[in-house]
């Protein structure tokens, strides 16, 4: 079995709200505030419970690291989040990161977690999928 993990595709866990907003190109920025390498050019849409399936993927145009506020004064309108849910996220933080969405691409038929092989369980912060599920999520996007 191919072992090999991808090194700029990587899996987040994300409410069902957000990743249908992204989806749908109402939300065309992810905010987070853990340790995700900046340089991550795919992100594989975990969209937690109660949904709990893969349900597409976006490219990332840029990453940014800002502190919250600036982050906010930036992107607050592209981000389907509202300024005292954005406050309350990033509470005693002094940085975030901002992923710019280039596109995002849904899946014909959701992938559940279980049918997953890159990681067994809801990734905490991030997960790198394997290389060869990587090339058979891509072939799932709904044309």
């Amino acid at each position: 079995m191919d072992k090999a993990k991808t090194t700029n595709v990587i899996a987040l866990s994300i409410k069902p709200i957000y990743a249908s907003a992204i989806l749908s190109g109402r939300k065309t920025v992810e905010f987070r505030k853990n340790g995700i390498p900046t340089d991550i050019k795919t992100v594989v849409l975990y969209a937690t419970q109660p949904e709990q399936n893969i349900v597409g993927y976006f490219n990332v145009k840029s990453c940014e690291t800002e502190h919250p506020k600036v982050l906010w004064e930036k992107y607050g309108d592209h981000g389907y989040i509202g300024v005292d849910g954005f406050m309350e996220y990033y509470k005693g933080k002094d940085s975030g990161k901002c992923f710019i969405i280039d596109k995002a691409y849904q899946f014909k038929v959701p992938v559940p977690l279980h049918a997953c092989k890159s990681f067994s369980k809801s990734p905490q912060s991030f997960a790198y999928l394997l290389k060869s599920e990587w090339r058979n999520l891509k072939r799932k996007v709904l044309l």
